[in-house]
C-alpha cells in the first residue's frame, strides 16, 4: 500500500464556546475556551493514523507561539515536519454555540503558505493518491500546489475545497479542476460555486460533467451522496446529539480516503465515513481520539 500525500495546514484551533454569536455591538461571556491542534489537513491525516494507514503529511510549520504549539503537538504525535517556515503561523477561532453550530475566523500565516522547492523535494513516485484543501489554494503560493499535482497527472487526488470554492482565484481553481480531481463538498458549497439551487443528485451530476471524477456531497443530518458517473450510492445520516460540529467534515473525507486506500468498496467506505462524521459531531474538537 502506497501512502497519502496530504497537502495543507495544520493549525492552532482557539475554540470559544458561547450560547449564541453576538449581535452587532452585543457584548456575550464565552462559557470557555481550549486550543487545539487541528487543520483541515491534519484532521484528514488524524483519520489515516486512527485506520493505519500510511501518509505523509505535508505542512508548514512557521514560528510564533502559534507555530511552536503547532510543532510540539505534532512531535508529541511523532509526525514528520516536512515544512519549516520563518513565517509566524496564525491560528483559527472556532465559535461555537449551544447547539453545536461552529463559525470560523482563520488568521492565515505560514500554516497556508507554501513554497516551490518544497514540492521539488517529494517523490510523487512514492504515493498513491494526494489531497488539497480550498483554503492553500486560494492563497498566491497554491499555484505551487496546483503545479505539483498538474506535473504528476498520474497521481490521482481529492479535493476538498470547502466554502473556499466560490473565492478561489478562478483560472487556477480551473487548472486543479482540469486535473480531474475527486470533489468532497457539502449541498450549500456545490450550489455556491454551480450558482443553482439544485438538489443533491443534480448538483453532483453537474459537478461531474466539470471533473470526469468522483464527486462526494454531504448535506448535514439528511444524507450524504457518491455520484461516479456510473450510478449514485446514497447513505443515510446517523443520528446524532451535535456538541460541536468542528472538524466532521474533514473526518469524513479522511475515513473515506483512509478506507478506499486500504482497499474497501465506496459503499463501505462511505458508510463508515458518514459514522465517523456523525461521532465527531458528538465530541468537542475536531476530531476522534480513538475509533
Amino acid at each position: 500500500m502506497k501512502k497519502a500525500l496530504i497537502i495543507g495546514s495544520a493549525v492552532a484551533d482557539i475554540t470559544i464556546r458561547v450560547d449564541h454569536l453576538p449581535a452587532l455591538e452585543e457584548d456575550v461571556n464565552p462559557y470557555s475556551q481550549s486550543m487545539q491542534l487541528g487543520g483541515c489537513a491534519c484532521n484528514v491525516s488524524h483519520m489515516f493514523e486512527l485506520f493505519k494507514v500510511p501518509y505523509t503529511l505535508a505542512a508548514p510549520v512557521g514560528k510564533g507561539i502559534y507555530g511552536d504549539f503547532v510543532r510540539k503537538e505534532l512531535q508529541k504525535r511523532q509526525i514528520p515536519i516536512l515544512f519549516e517556515s520563518e513565517e509566524e503561523n496564525g491560528c483559527c477561532y472556532c465559535i461555537v454555540d449551544k447547539e453545536g453550530r461552529r463559525t470560523f475566523m482563520a488568521l492565515h500565516g505560514a500554516e497556508y503558505r507554501f513554497k516551490a522547492e518544497w514540492f521539488a523535494s517529494l517523490d510523487a513516485a512514492g504515493y498513491g493518491m494526494a489531497y488539497c484543501t480550498g483554503f492553500e489554494v486560494q492563497e498566491n503560493s497554491g499555484d505551487y500546489i496546483v503545479d505539483f499535482l498538474a506535473a504528476h497527472p498520474e497521481l490521482p487526488f481529492c479535493y476538498a475545497p470547502g466554502t473556499q470554492i466560490a473565492s478561489v482565484d478562478h483560472c487556477r481553481q480551473e487548472r486543479l479542476l482540469d486535473l480531474h480531481p475527486l470533489l468532497h463538498l457539502n449541498l450549500r458549497e456545490a450550489r455556491d460555486y454551480l450558482h443553482c439551487g439544485g438538489d443533491i443528485r443534480n448538483c453532483a451530476e453537474r459537478l461531474f460533467a466539470r471533473t470526469q471524477n468522483t464527486v462526494i456531497l454531504t448535506d448535514g443530518a439528511n444524507s450524504c451522496l457518491l455520484y461516479d458517473g456510473k450510478g449514485f450510492i446514497e447513505q443515510e445520516a446517523f443520528p446524532v446529539n451535535v456538541v460541536d460540529s468542528t472538524g466532521a467534515g474533514d473526518s469524513h473525507i479522511g475515513t473515506y480516503l483512509a478506507l478506499i486506500c486500504a482497499g474497501k468498496e465506496k459503499k463501505e467506505a462511505l458508510r463508515e465515513a458518514a459514522r465517523i462524521g456523525a461521532k465527531v459531531c458528538e465530541v468537542h474538537g475536531p476530531v476522534l481520539e480513538e475509533l
